[in-house]
């Protein structure tokens, strides 16, 4: 089964392509084909078109929180009204803490929604989710879910106000560099003045 994925409006990408991909790993019946990134909900139904159009499951990754238009599942309906696609079933994939995603199925194919949070994508995107999706596990092959032996930590994403701290420690602040202009200007007059007494 190919497979496309889709980040919208993600801030975690790469620890959720990370966790995302430890899975596809263990999972003979299931390729990833393409990757997109979208940033706005018109975005989100071109880049879901293309995907839609080649891959068997679209995951569709973070806009759960977005509000008003801007939210994936709003966005997603508004796509599968304007394109007449049916929906089989829709299935909610509990989350342990955060928001809930959803597996929806129509025709032959699946689109799995995910929250934009690497933690909980990998707790979701298990054997327990894909038993609901019928191509993913053909007869006589066991998913099994990978062993593990010790822990894995991802550095942690900086906390409010970190990366702005680390960026200004690197670059000098207004007041230094007002300082260090009147000691040149003072350094170039003294060594004028120094100059001019030599030289009369």
């Amino acid at each position: 089964m190919d497979c496309s994925i889709i980040y919208y409006i993600a801030y975690k990408t790469g620890y959720i392509q990370r966790s995302l991909t430890k899975k596809f790993r263990t999972m003979s019946k299931i390729t990833v084909k393409s990757g997109y990134a979208a940033v706005s909900p018109q975005d989100l139904r071109m880049k879901f078109r293309r995907a839609f159009a080649e891959s068997e499951l679209v995951i569709v990754v973070g806009g759960l929180t977005a509000a008003g238009d801007s939210n994936v599942m709003t966005a997603l309906s508004e796509y599968f009204t304007n394109t007449r696609l049916s929906v089989e079933w829709n299935k909610r994939v509990v989350n342990g803490s955060g928001s809930d995603g959803y597996l929806i199925k129509t025709g032959n194919k699946y689109v799995l929604v995910l929250p934009d949070d690497p933690d909980a994508a990998e707790r979701m995107f298990g054997a327990q989710l894909l038993k609901n999706i019928d191509t993913a596990n053909s007869a006589g092959e066991e998913i099994t879910e990978p062993v593990r032996n010790h822990t894995v930590v991802f550095a942690p994403e900086p906390d409010n106000g970190a990366m702005d701290r680390l960026k200004s420690s690197h670059s000098p602040s207004l007041p230094l560099m007002i300082g260090i202009v009147i000691a040149l200007v003072v350094c170039a007059c003294a060594a004028l003045w120094i100059y001019s007494l030599y030289h009369q």
